[in-house]
């Protein structure tokens, strides 16, 4: 204990003495600053006239305040040069993006404008597509109308500085989007519609009954035998094209006869839905069976002159129920 107590009393001592030694330093030092402070320079002016000569005398404090107040108006100006500067710039970049904002608006109002045109065509086109298929023209399928609230201060909610800068743009889109709406659901319906309508001429005998052409040597009504000489009711046409010619099935069906069948010849009876039926007479042969289930198109047969026939043709019929039609009201020309 009393070896701890020495080395207290000897560091506290040792401490006691360097502290002496630095305040006398210290007190030292600020005794010299004041005297080179306190001392003085003469500044003396002479003209190079003979007048007399005007001098003044000024101590270093004096001098270092002025040059500390030099040297602080020296600095505030190259910070307020820099900042101005610095400034300048940042203004000129706000310039040139508010004069892009201005070029993407115009930009924007162009290709809203182009938009505008296009949906207008649309529509019309629509309009067009459905009065061809025969829909009623005297409802608007864009009709427009329902509550609204009139928005007066657009500006305010879209912070711009004029309240019309942009509302006829505004007005441009909600109506193109509300254009699309409707004619997303009347495309809907026409989609719908023409599936239908795709399913229906399927099983429909419209096609062209001979692969590769073919002209017709007799048409469906009344004529004169071409064995007899009398009036007689041709039910169906007749077709020539050279023989073998692949004949194929006008619609979906069911093959209900398929064999010799009189003067007709070998012949191919298909029942399709609707109450259709058609006939294909004076076949050379035939590669369809009772019972098959037929596509439209497919190959049942080929040109010949078997049966009652004074050449190479093809006898077509089309049956709605029992009775006979004429095949011109649906065939197509398309070989």
């Amino acid at each position: 204990m009393s070896e701890y107590k020495k080395l207290e009393k000897r560091f506290f001592s040792y401490l006691n003495t360097h502290l002496i030694f630095v305040k006398r330093w210290v007190a030292y030092s600020y005794k010299r600053f004041l005297q080179k402070g306190r001392e003085k320079i003469t500044v003396m002016l002479i003209p190079h006239s003979e007048k007399k000569i005007f001098n003044f005398q000024i101590s270093l404090f004096t001098i270092s305040f002025l040059v500390l107040v030099l040297s602080g108006i020296i600095i505030t100006f190259f910070l307020s040069t820099s900042r101005y500067t610095l400034t300048k710039k940042e203004m000129e970049a706000l310039q040139n993006a508010q004069e892009g904002n201005i070029n993407s608006m115009n930009m924007f109002k162009q290709e809203i404008s182009t938009l505008n045109n296009s949906v207008l065509e649309y529509k019309d086109n629509i309009k067009e597509i459905i009065k061809l298929l025969g829909a009623s023209q005297s409802e608007n399928i864009f009709g427009l109308g329902g509550p609204e609230t009139e928005i007066k201060n657009i500006s305010e909610i879209m912070g711009l500085k004029s309240r019309d800068d942009y509302r006829s743009e505004l007005e441009i889109v909600k109506r193109i989007n509300a254009d699309i709406v409707a004619s997303k659901k009347v495309l809907q319906n026409f989609t719908k519609f023409l599936a239908a309508r795709e399913q229906i001429i399927q099983k429909i005998p419209n096609n062209w009954p001979i692969i590769g052409g073919g002209f017709i040597t007799s048409p469906f009504g009344m004529r004169r035998s071409p064995y007899t000489g009398n009036l007689a009711m041709h039910q169906g046409v007749d077709i020539s094209w050279w023989p073998g010619a692949p004949i194929r099935s006008t619609a979906d069906g069911v093959v209900v006869f398929a064999g010799m069948k009189g003067g007709y010849g070998r012949t191919i009876q298909i029942h399709h839905e609707y109450g259709f039926q058609t006939l294909y007479a004076h076949l050379s042969s035939i590669t369809a069976y009772e019972g098959k289930q037929v596509k439209k198109g497919e190959i049942i047969g080929f040109l010949g002159r078997t049966g009652r026939a004074t050449g190479f043709h093809l006898h077509y019929e089309v049956r709605i129920g029992t009775k006979a039609v004429d095949p011109m009201i649906f065939m197509t020309t398309e070989f």
